[in-house]
């Protein structure tokens, strides 16, 4: 069994859906809010005054009237067992709050959902909770719109469905939030976000549940824009495809502690105009009774207090941006405080192929702050490609002094194959410097000759910024008359030759070319950040 289906299984079993055909003849609902009583089995709160039972064609939740402005019309209790709609409707001027009454209240979809308005905003943010169980009966699309200005996000409970595919077209910065998209294949597009969060908690009976996080286990495809969120732990996808050029963004996590992460089943494809976010909040010290564990997932387990994607097949980065930001704390008031040299794996898979495109291997990073009003201290990371073991892994390390020094004594390494005719050739070494900050690093060769040292070559630069750039050193005179006179040493004279009288005699072969003298050279790398002590590191090497 597929691993997503089987981890779906402890979900429960899914509802049987009503034939598409009986919804379809099925009158139409609307709610009115009309009755003191907040439940769905109330024909008061109906047009009609008759309850929907059985199947409905059009379920539809429209802007409230005049006469029904409080909040009290737009929150309902869906106390009707397995009711069968054709589409669903919902007006997300209104803010409604719907929850089932226990765990047999749900609705079996087959003609897909809507949701927008034509009326202006009710506030500053649009809020509009749906968490009553959906069922998928057949493939549809849902068409989900914002209100431009406003933020607009719908909520939704578990949604099922896994023989049925769903295509989600998303406009106006829109957010739809679930706590479960475990469909057939699975098409996002256009322009908002899909967000699986299972802080939505569905009262069954008076006990809160948390539907499994699992996505599409046949694939999820982001295209046009659209962007998938995963804030949920231990979220479960299938396949995840990135459409090329859609701008989209993969994020998993959001920077509260426990975190987000997400296990993929399968591929994950991303491309250069796409984005990885994620975060990193603090060590990983939590109990482990501090975990949200929903499903029983295969190691690495991730940690609680990070993002992480773990996928079970290829990860294809294609040069995609990874954005990498600094989270809170447990109590989520406070910026986390990050530990020196602490490792984070960020990303595990069967495959790592390709790098992001802003990063190459040992680079450092900024770490994005959570707030930028914040008078914390700021964090940079190494960011390490592991493509030799499995799981292949891309790493961020908390840079501290072990790194500073690591980058530092990275200055010092000479390209394989260096000899005296090369380093002549281009008039020293040009390496690459990943500063850790703003700061000053000073690049010196020194040799002995003739019983006094010399400087051979000096090099400097001044980092306004983190980040890698390439630092000339070059060769001072007397360094290259020293290294010019060990490459071309003197040839030795032949010796002259013994001629016996009566003899014949033939000219001696010359001398074979001396070979270049050895130089041995101490290297040393000064780097001092802006208002801190120097780090300094030192190697020799031999130029032959």
């Amino acid at each position: 069994m597929h691993r997503v289906a089987a981890l779906a299984a402890l979900a429960g079993a899914a509802l049987l859906p009503a034939p598409a055909s009986a919804a379809a003849a099925a009158p139409n609902a609307a709610w009115t809010g009309g009755s003191a009583s907040d439940t769905w089995s109330s024909g008061g709160n109906w047009s009609g005054g008759v309850a929907p039972t059985g199947g409905v064609g059009l379920l539809s939740l429209p802007a409230a009237s005049a006469a029904c402005s409080s909040w009290d019309c737009g929150f309902g209790v869906d106390d009707i067992s397995s009711l069968a709609v054709g589409t669903l409707q919902i007006d997300s001027s209104s803010n409604y709050l719907v929850t089932p009454l226990d765990a047999t209240d749900s609705i079996t979809l087959s003609g897909g959902l809507s949701f927008s308005t034509t009326a202006p905003a009710a506030s500053s943010r649009l809020l509009t909770k749906m968490v009553v169980p959906l069922t998928l009966a057949a493939a549809q699309t849902w068409t989900v719109t914002g209100q431009p200005g406003t933020p607009t996000q719908l909520a939704l409970g578990a949604v099922t469905g896994e023989g049925s595919a769903l295509n989600v077209k998303l406009t106006g910065g829109v957010t739809l939030q679930a706590a479960e998209l475990d469909t057939g294949p699975l098409t996002l597009s256009g322009g908002g976000t899909v967000v699986i969060a299972d802080q939505m908690a569905q009262p069954a009976n008076g006990v809160t549940v948390f539907p499994p996080p699992l996505v599409s286990s046949q694939g999820v495809q982001v295209k046009d824009g659209a962007s998938l969120e995963f804030s949920s732990p231990n979220a479960v996808s299938g396949p995840i495809t990135i459409a090329p050029g859609s701008y989209s963004t993969l994020q998993v996590g959001h920077g509260v502690a426990p975190d987000g992460t997400a296990t993929v089943d399968g591929d994950v494809t991303l491309w250069s105009n796409s984005t990885l976010e994620m975060w990193i909040d603090q060590a990983a010290v939590a109990a482990a009774a501090a975990k949200q564990t929903h499903v029983a997932l295969p190691v690495p387990q991730p940690s609680i207090d990070a993002s992480q994607l773990t996928v079970f097949g290829s990860l294809n980065l294609n040069d995609a941006q990874l954005a990498l930001s600094q989270g809170f704390t447990d109590t989520q008031v406070d910026c986390a405080a990050l530990a020196p040299g602490q490792v984070y794996t960020l990303i595990a898979a069967t495959q790592l192929l390709g790098s992001f495109g802003n990063i190459a291997n040992g680079q450092v990073v900024p770490l994005g702050v959570c707030n930028p009003l914040a008078n914390g201290p700021s964090y940079a990371v190494v960011i390490s490609y592991n493509t030799t073991t499995r799981p292949q892994t891309v790493t961020a390390t908390i840079v501290g002094p072990a790194q500073v020094r690591a980058l530092v004594a990275g200055t010092l390494t000479m390209p394989a194959g260096s000899t005296l005719a090369s380093v002549l050739a281009v008039g020293g070494n040009t390496p690459t410097f990943n500063a850790p900050g703003p700061g000053t690093l000073v690049l010196t060769w020194t040799a002995r000759s003739r019983g006094r040292r010399i400087t051979v070559a000096t090099g400097s630069n001044v980092a306004g910024q983190l980040g890698p750039r390439q630092v000339p050193i070059r060769l001072t005179s007397a360094g290259r008359h020293l290294l010019y006179v060990a490459d071309h040493p003197p040839r030795p004279k032949p010796k002259k030759p013994k001629y016996k009288k009566g003899k014949k005699h033939r000219k001696p072969p010359p001398p074979p070319p001396p070979k270049p003298r050895p130089v041995t050279i101490t290297a040393t790398a000064s780097f001092t950040p802006n208002g801190q002590a120097s780090v300094v590191a030192t190697r020799q090497f031999t130029l032959r």
